[in-house]
């Protein structure tokens, strides 16, 4: 299985329309500027690029009490690990 954090971040920064740099573990989610759609869209490229399934509910907020994306990252670890 490929590397999560690097796959992960290419995949947001692919996403991310309110980024003015690169992301990293403490980029504030807030600053990504991705919608609902596009939170389904990075779930998918990381199904696929990373041959896994994550367990989502389209009707919860996916982001949760998530603040960065480096808590993004450790939520998907845990869902994938699962």
């Amino acid at each position: 299985m490929a590397e999560l954090e690097p796959t992960l971040l290419e995949i947001i920064k692919d996403h991310a329309v309110g980024l003015t740099g690169e992301p990293s573990r403490e980029t504030p989610i807030a600053d990504l500027g991705i919608d609902s759609f596009s939170v389904v869209e990075i779930i998918y490229e990381v199904e696929e690029k990373l041959g896994v399934e994550v367990p989502f509910n389209a009707n919860e907020n996916p982001f949760g009490d998530m603040a960065t994306v480096g808590d993004l990252i450790d939520a998907l670890d845990k869902l994938i690990k699962k």
